[in-house]
């Protein structure tokens, strides 16, 4: 794979501690993210209240013997994180030619407060372009646009296409953070803006529907924790169903998607679950699209995976132009600092021209990286 490029379509950052901190006007200097160091860890802090703490985001490189879910600080996490130059030599380290940034740290946690939640949100994505431009060829910054007013989120994405940023990522059931269900008829302007600025929308994985991944971790009961990590993904199905059977991909043929470390062993399946269901109920339940859902899947999706033999394997089924390799640098999940010798293992029998697509080529399409 020496002359292939190799693009993760899904890698993530831990902002700078100072990043909001540093920027904020007088009056929201007190409620900002701000990162306190207590004898338990790093804690991110906003308005007062606890966001999250430092441990599974930042744990590339670290043995799995060593990984925790809190307890760690920014200085037990690669500079990477957060350092354009620490990143591109941690990539250089581990033969990676670009990255698909998404979010990280407390910028998915949306204040009821509109004015603190448009500062955070818009500082996040000013870094975001400022990631990206540090190295525009190998570094591609997401912005991050909540939904909890749509007014207020197409604002932000007509904002951040006009800055130049290359995609931006949703929170997969903004119904559980106080916005309106996506398969709503109110979002009809936003996915027609979507598909105006032509950037691809990403839902990222969050874990099971009504699940608090705090209080998840905390749980002490065997197995919990891992039944959490291991159906983490499954609840997508959901997200691309609903793009689906709601017509909004029909409506929206120019809108693409991102399904992100949600895997992809499972999408021939599901594909096929998604036709089995329109051919024999479209009937009763009248039906609002009028092709097989296979046809959207195929024409506007995509989606990443770090590690899945299986899903490599049914790689024709999946769809060859519609999946994506990916590190996952720097979560616990991470193939950092052994990628390619994943990439090795995963396509030791695929022919080189599928391999370039999957291992680069599909993510150099989608973002403009060509």
């Amino acid at each position: 794979m020496a002359n292939e490029r190799i693009i993760s379509a899904d890698s993530h950052v831990n902002p700078p501690k100072d990043l909001w901190t540093s920027r904020a006007p007088a009056k929201l200097r007190d409620r900002v993210p701000r990162v306190e160091s207590t004898p338990q860890g790093d804690l991110w802090i906003v308005d007062s209240q606890v966001s999250g703490a430092i441990g599974l985001d930042a744990s590339a490189g670290h043995k799995p013997e060593e990984f925790r879910p809190s307890g760690m600080t920014y200085k037990d996490m690669r500079p990477g994180s957060y350092d354009p130059a620490a990143r591109l030599a941690d990539m250089d380290l581990d033969g990676v030619d670009a990255e698909i940034l998404y979010f990280g740290g407390p910028v998915t946690s949306l204040s009821p407060d509109p004015e603190l939640r448009g500062y955070v949100i818009q500082t996040y994505n000013d870094w975001m372009v400022e990631l990206s431009k540090a190295a525009p060829t190998r570094l591609v910054g997401l912005a991050h646009i909540p939904l909890l007013d749509l007014a207020e989120a197409m604002a932000e994405l007509r904002r951040v296409a006009k800055l130049g940023l290359r995609g931006f990522h949703v929170d997969p059931f903004p119904d559980e953070r106080g916005g309106k269900a996506l398969w709503d008829a109110a979002y009809e302007p936003f996915w027609s803006l979507v598909e105006e600025t032509g950037l691809p929308v990403s839902f990222h994985i969050v874990g099971p529907r009504n699940t608090n991944v705090q209080q998840t971790f905390m749980n002490p009961t065997p197995g919990v924790k891992e039944t959490f990590i291991a159906i983490a993904p499954i609840s997508i199905c959901e997200v691309v169903s609903t793009l689906v059977f709601t017509g909004i991909l029909a409506r929206h043929p120019k809108l693409h998607f991102v399904l992100v470390e949600c895997g992809i062993g499972w999408i021939p399946y599901f594909v096929e679950r998604m036709d089995q269901t329109f051919n024999k109920h479209r009937f009763w339940t009248k039906s609002v699209i009028t092709e097989k859902p296979s046809t959207f899947w195929y024409r506007q999706g995509h989606a990443t995976f770090i590690q899945d033999l299986s899903g490599v394997a049914a790689r024709q089924r999946a769809g060859l132009r519609n999946i994506m390799w990916s590190t996952d640098y720097p979560h616990s999940d991470s193939t950092w600092p052994r990628s390619r010798a994943a990439l090795a293992e995963h396509f030791k029998d695929v022919p080189e021209d599928e391999r370039a697509l999957i291992a680069g080529g599909n993510a150099a399409a989608l973002y403009g990286l060509n």
